[in-house]
């Protein structure tokens, strides 16, 4: 369904940190409504939020989802890996897209830049893990542009603030969706990962160093490869930036990233949890303009036949044929 002009339906489960940020940027979002936050405590500072906006909130989890499929196109699930293997069968057979922010290992890889709209042919994405997210789009590039790497070493460093309980019970997960991943935009099966809390308070983002051990490197065709990616990731994460020069020796590329947040809900220094979000967002938001896309050529289809029923072509005003 469209409503509320070109806008989808959609709802989240799960009110945590991600949860709300997700309720925030869909709030600035021309192609999304948000019009239910669904978790397990009415009393949360997320579910607050959310009535403060205006936004229904339900503290009976996927039963509340299910309950109003019929007015839902996409919940995104903030939950747990545990969680969302519970909820995406439920989901599915409902008709509701799921686009799940934990490292679940549902669905097919979803990272926007790369993919592009996959949620149009899935009924389940996943969008891999933070780490992923901000690591495997350089990564991608840089051994699309020397197809000849054979290992790649990943220490992702987050602040205390920005990682919780359901993280580090997930942390197997997270390592494992994270080096599949890997494997499934680079080739490269030989794949290390860490994620480690930086306890340094004058840490101010999230960063990731790469380590790909590669037999050559080319570095005037690496800089433009690294560029190109830089600048592809900035429009729907404005904060990605390549935060050292790359280096070669012995072997080994070292490349380091890093991301700030937008600061919305979450801290702008906790740029792994903005970026998932952010990639989240552009995901639903690329599959809301596809289907606007068809509307108006179902109409130009209808309408090529004589001058219709209507006599002629209606003119479209907030969803509403006038």
């Amino acid at each position: 369904m469209l409503s509320h002009g070109n806008a989808l339906n959609v709802a989240i489960i799960g009110s945590g940190k991600i949860g709300t940020d997700l309720l925030i940027k869909i709030d600035r979002s021309h192609y999304l409504n948000c019009s239910l936050v669904a978790g397990r405590n009415c009393s949360s500072e997320g579910m607050i939020k959310a009535r403060e906006m205006g936004v229904a909130t339900s503290d009976e989890g996927i039963d509340a989802i299910l309950a109003n499929a019929d007015n839902i196109d996409i919940v995104f699930d903030a939950t747990s890996a545990s969680d969302h293997r519970r909820h995406a069968p439920l989901l599915a057979a409902a008709g509701i897209k799921a686009i799940d922010l934990t490292p679940a290992k549902m669905g097919p890889f979803c990272i926007p830049g790369l993919t592009g709209n996959s949620l149009a042919q899935a009924e389940n994405i996943n969008m891999v893990t933070c780490g992923g997210q901000a690591t495997i789009p350089m990564l991608e590039a840089i051994t699309s542009a020397f197809p000849a790497a054979t290992a790649i070493h990943v220490r992702t460093l987050v602040t205390p603030d920005s990682v919780g309980p359901a993280t580090f019970a997930n942390i197997d997960d997270y390592k494992e969706t994270t080096r599949n991943a890997i494997y499934a935009f680079t080739g490269v099966t030989d794949a290390v990962i860490e994620l480690l809390v930086d306890e340094d308070p004058a840490r101010e983002k999230m960063s990731s160093k790469m380590r790909i051990e590669m037999p050559s490197c080319d570095m005037k065709k690496l800089l433009v490869a690294m560029a190109l990616r830089e600048k592809l990731m900035q429009e729907y994460v404005p904060g990605y930036h390549v935060s050292m020069d790359p280096h070669f020796s012995e072997g080994v590329l070292t490349v380091e990233i890093s991301v700030q947040g937008l600061g919305d809900w979450i801290p702008s220094h906790a740029g792994n949890l903005d970026i998932i979000t952010c990639a989240a967002i552009e995901a639903a938001e690329r599959y809301a303009q596809a289907m606007a896309e068809e509307r108006p050529a179902f109409w130009d289809r209808f309408f090529s036949y004589g001058k219709g029923w209507f006599g002629s072509k209606p003119d479209w005003k907030d969803g509403v044929v006038e």
